[in-house]
């Protein structure tokens, strides 16, 4: 794939998803916050607004608030400026790895976008699953980033199929 078409869609996926992410948890905050969670299909969806202080699942969420915003947000940076030198410059990736390092790179955007302008937190709304089994709070960019894990985890076992 020539460079510049990698460049454009590497910006639209990032863009396109890490807005999205943006316009749920606006949604989420507006909607949820001050009322009960609202269930969707049986219970299957509930959508449930919380603020979340640490990382995936609210790891590290007990450490004092400035050194966990400030390790959250130069982390990130540091994450998507790298994927996004990989992105830009390595010459072997399909397309379905760069689609998948492009959606990592939205979700990262996402969540760093709520910790730096909502006092470290990350908002946090859906649950996935019945009442005895049930996923933890999450959002749009946690999507994200496990749907690139996944994409990067079977083109892997095809990729060493196919070898």
């Amino acid at each position: 794939m020539h460079k510049s078409l990698r460049v454009i869609l590497i910006c639209l996926v990032v863009f396109s998803f890490a807005g999205c992410d943006q316009a749920t948890k606006s949604l989420a905050k507006r909607d949820l916050q001050f009322s009960t969670p609202v269930t969707l299909i049986g219970g299957l969806i509930r959508l449930q607004y919380a603020e979340n202080e640490g990382a995936f699942l609210n790891i590290g969420g007990n450490l004092p608030a400035v050194f966990r915003r400030l390790v959250a947000i130069v982390l990130t940076i540091i994450i998507l400026g790298g994927f996004t030198l990989l992105l830009s410059f390595a010459q072997d990736f399909t397309l379905p790895r760069l689609i998948s390092f492009s959606l990592l790179l939205a979700g990262s955007l996402g969540n760093m976008i709520d910790r730096m302008f909502h006092q470290g937190r990350v908002v946090d709304f859906l649950i996935v699953g019945t009442k005895t089994i049930h996923t933890g709070i999450f959002n749009v960019a946690d999507l994200l980033i496990t749907t690139s894990i996944v994409i990067l985890f079977i083109t892997e076992v095809f990729r060493r199929r196919a070898a």
